[in-house]
């Protein structure tokens, strides 16, 4: 079995919902000097020496970071108390990290946040999609990292970032060789594994992964 990413979507759905269309909403940037990133953390997967999402765990296969849409929210529950609060103070920095061997941490990559949609009657409605993006392999240790973090270096699911240690934190993402393709190829290689293992992808839910064909359903627009 393989992968079908490029079906042609359905002739009714004439409307293209990949932002910057509508209904995504343009996020305006905040001025909180206390505030001017977030930093959250995900699951890698195992089976990849690149630090992508856990896409092969059977029962628990996780969605995000969906690098093939540049979203975050739109196929999951992930920090929905973060993803509001981005929307609510304007925080359009991004930044990921994931366990590796030995169970450290280490900084992947981030999004810049362009736009939000808010999904109506669902329990944390606000998802976002970045404009930009870049991830690095095989990352940064956290723990090499005291001079950028700071006493911000413990914490469970995801924390704020202050504008002086983004800026630091982008600045060394960006001098970094932008492995970004490399995360998208690894995570179809380990979606095609998965399925010749399993005979299915994401428990069924999403059986050809991730892509812009699902996103009017799981968004909840008329089609």
């Amino acid at each position: 079995m393989s992968l079908d990413r490029n079906r042609p979507l359905k002739a009714a759905r004439s409307h293209d919902v990949r932002p910057p269309n509508p209904p995504w909403i343009p996020l305006e940037a905040g001025n909180n000097p206390e505030r001017a990133a977030a930093l959250s953390f995900y699951y890698s997967d195992p089976r990849s020496g690149i630090p992508v999402r856990e896409v092969s765990h059977k029962n628990e296969p996780k969605a995000d970071p969906n690098i093939e849409t540049l979203t975050f929210g739109l196929f999951s529950h992930c920090d929905e108390r973060m993803r509001a609060t981005m929307v609510r103070d304007g925080i359009d920095l991004h930044f990921f990290c994931t366990s590796r061997a030995g169970n450290a941490r280490v900084l992947t990559g981030y999004y810049r946040i362009g736009w939000y949609y808010r999904i109506p009657r669902v329990r944390d409605p606000f998802v976002l999609a970045a404009k930009e993006a870049r991830f690095v392999k095989p990352g940064f240790r956290l723990l090499d990292l005291p001079p950028y973090l700071g006493r911000q270096l413990k914490f469970r699911t995801f924390r704020y970032l202050d504008k002086v240690t983004a800026n630091l934190l982008l600045l060394l993402i960006k001098d970094a060789p932008d492995a970004t393709s490399d995360y998208v190829s690894e995570i179809q290689r380990l979606e095609q594994s998965s399925l010749q293992k399993d005979g299915y992808l994401y428990r069924g839910l999403y059986p050809n992964g991730f892509n812009w064909h699902i996103a009017p359903r799981v968004m909840k627009l008329k089609q």
